[in-house]
């Protein structure tokens, strides 16, 4: 049996921008609760989190991994996420597994785009956040507005629940205690100004605390959490990571006062499909049927591939046989482990709450419903809120004989990263990757060169699509009678433009059966496979209309090849027809920049066929800017941006929509596909 129970767990995601620190935060805490005996670095590769060969090469964390420690008897899980933009989905994946979000910030880059991103997503799965303010002893001048802007990004709940003092080289509690200074200011104000806020949440706690008493830590418990939960109060901590001052304050923090499984929102679950969906409330019972969801898959050297799940309800052995979502037919797990980075260790159960992996089960696969009652059969997560993948490499072997190398690679790479997609071009004979950004793809490319596979890498390609503008008609009738058993089928149809996003829709007009009904899948499938491949520039079709209302048929040649064909070349009869446009990605941008380049960010991004629709001047003196812009004219932004903020400006990118691209760009790509 577990040393613990569920209401003795904390599962805490540590996320935030690349180079806050939270990784070797993760690293002092784990070494404060006596997990290791001496602290790794990022910078020598040494830490428990970044133990791969990309993340000790880069010096920043590339995937998630999860960390254990013990802390006053209580168990706490630490998922280190990668901070990246380009690296997101890994995060997101792992967002229903803990109770609390920790967003690890520094002070001297201010709020930036993706810690605004994180909150959001975290707001969005009703997931409570707290902050920690990392790096506080080079920064202590930089606190007290860095609380400002937090609180005026944040929301005025964003309070203290500790201070930094003696020039950043210890904190002192602002929650439970109301005497004393700080580097801050008098720790009263602070105290005061935290339980006000507290006391909102609960009537009977207010009346007394209005009456003059004031609540101790028994008191406070509850409503906090609840407060917490309804982010009511995101609660802001202060270590230095690296000098190991506010650690053991945090351990404290997190054992003490943010939510267990049992005090925490619950996680969205739903039984049931389309219409008859409804939610499913878990129950935090190790005892009760097993309920666990698959948040992170990796491949291990030794045991190939392993999936990481948290339970919810019930506990999980290592001789158990778990059902897989809908699945009637049961996998044996045959072991479990605990992980601590890389270093696995066989226990014989995870309870409810906790979480763990299991290894070499080809069936599990990341976003899977384990359980072992069939009346949760249907039980499956809101569906994560994954961002499209928007940027394109062309991959090609340098040696004969290495595709099924890359296909290999590729394959483990898709079942780890939700947000990273491969497909073989049957029209150019290319293996085309898509991810996130340049860095995604770069450390794809890598990887696959660490398996021992050289690659060629063409330039990004860019998602356009092709659609039209009018309505038109087209006609083809295909026949072939020398050579063999003859063909014949003619097709008659209608094409309209459907609003954007809307994708193709199929009609069947026939009257009088002048086509047969049999014959009505080989047309659709004809006019697939052409918007797939392509007609005015070689982009997949969209967002269309086709009616079929009329054909003839031959009472011998008639059948499916002909009508297909037919169907075909119909369609690119009438698209050609009804004036086709090209259509390109536009993204919703997000630059974070020092307040002095607010107008040159601007001027760059209009420089760049963008429409700013939004700036905004942080009290750190920092300013944000929002605006849509062409991806095309994003491929190269990261270096130009730097360059521009002499490395202190940040952005986040995600689609928005797609627009008709000016005519200039449309001659150009209609141009290269025809050959010109």
């Amino acid at each position: 049996m577990a040393a613990y129970g569920t209401a003795d767990i904390h599962n805490v995601l540590l996320a935030g921008p690349r180079s806050s620190g939270k990784t070797t935060l993760a690293e002092a805490l784990l070494f404060r609760a006596g997990e290791i005996n001496r602290k790794g670095a990022v910078d020598a590769g040494t830490s428990t989190s970044d133990f791969e060969k990309e993340e000790r090469e880069h010096h920043h964390s590339v995937y998630s991994s999860l960390l254990h420690a013990t802390h006053l008897g209580k168990r706490i899980n630490l998922l280190d996420l990668p901070g990246a933009p380009d690296l997101i989905g890994q995060a997101i994946a792992c967002l229903p597994a803990a109770e609390t979000m920790v967003l690890v910030m520094d002070p001297e880059a201010g709020v930036d785009s993706m810690s605004r991103r994180m909150v959001r997503l975290a707001h969005d799965l009703d997931l409570p956040v707290a902050v920690v303010v990392n790096k506080m002893e080079a920064n202590v001048g930089l606190l007290g507005g860095f609380l400002d802007e937090l609180k005026e990004t944040l929301g005025r709940g964003c309070l203290p629940i500790n201070v930094p003092t003696g020039g950043g080289k210890s904190v002192i509690d602002c929650l439970l205690n109301g005497e004393g200074e700080s580097d801050l200011g008098p720790v009263a104000g602070f105290h005061t100004e935290l339980l006000d806020q507290i006391v909102e949440v609960d009537d009977a706690l207010m009346e007394r605390y209005l009456e003059g008493e004031e609540p101790n830590y028994e008191a406070l418990h509850e409503p906090f959490e609840r407060a917490m939960d309804q982010a009511h109060v995101v609660p802001v901590c202060f270590t230095d990571a690296a000098t190991g001052a506010g650690v053991e304050a945090l351990l404290d923090i997190i054992v003490r006062h943010f939510p267990s499984p049992p005090e925490g929102n619950h996680r969205p679950f739903f039984i049931g499909e389309g219409e008859d969906e409804v939610p499913f409330q878990y129950n935090d019972d190790p005892n009760g049927p097993v309920l666990a969801h698959v948040f992170h898959v990796t491949t291990d050297p030794y045991l190939g591939k392993l999936c990481f799940f948290r339970v919810y309800q019930g506990t999980v052995k290592g001789s158990d046989q778990l059902f897989v979502g809908a699945g009637r037919k049961p996998v044996r797990l045959s072991h479990v482990f605990q992980l601590q980075g890389k270093d696995r260790e066989e226990i014989n159960e995870i309870i409810a709450g906790d979480m763990g992996a299991v290894a070499k089960i080809d069936d599990i696969h990341l976003g899977d419903v384990l359980h072992d009652d069939h009346s949760l059969d249907h039980v499956h997560h809101k569906p994560l809120p994954y961002p499209a993948p928007l940027h394109a490499l062309a991959v090609i072997p340098k040696t004969r004989g290495d595709e099924n190398k890359i296909a290999e690679v590729l394959s483990r790479i898709r079942e780890e990263d939700p947000t990273f997609e491969a497909h073989f071009d049957t029209e150019t004979h290319e293996l085309v990757i898509h991810g996130l950004g340049q860095m995604h793809l770069s450390l794809v490319l890598e990887r696959i060169k660490n398996q021992g596979v050289d690659v060629e890498a063409k330039p990004p390609k860019i998602a356009y699509r092709e659609t039209i503008l009018t309505q038109a008609e087209g006609h083809y009738r295909h026949k072939k009678q020398s050579g063999g058993a003859g063909q014949f089928g003619e097709v008659y149809l209608r094409i309209e433009p459907l609003e954007r996003g809307a994708g193709f829709e199929f009609v069947d007009k026939i009257v009088g059966g002048v086509i047969p009904k049999s014959f009505m899948p080989a047309i659709e499938k004809g006019i697939r496979d052409i918007m797939g491949q392509g007609i005015a520039a070689g982009y997949p079709v969209e967002d269309v209309r086709v009616t079929v209302y009329d054909g003839k048929t031959h009472s011998v040649d008639s059948k499916e090849i002909a009508f297909k064909t037919a169907g075909k070349f119909a369609f690119r009869d009438a698209f050609l027809k009804a004036k086709p446009t090209i259509l390109e990605p536009v993204v919703n941008v997000e630059v974070t920049t020092p307040g002095d380049w607010l107008g040159s960010i601007t001027g760059d991004l209009s420089s760049r066929r963008g429409r700013v629709f939004g700036t905004d001047t942080t009290a750190g003196g920092r300013a944000l800017v929002k605006a849509a812009v062409p991806l095309a004219e994003m491929i190269e932004y990261e270096p130009a941006l730097k360059s521009m903020t002499k490395g202190r400006g940040s952005f986040t990118m995600e689609l928005s929509h797609y627009d008709p691209v000016p005519d200039r760009v449309a001659k150009e790509l209609v141009a290269k596909f025809n050959g010109g």
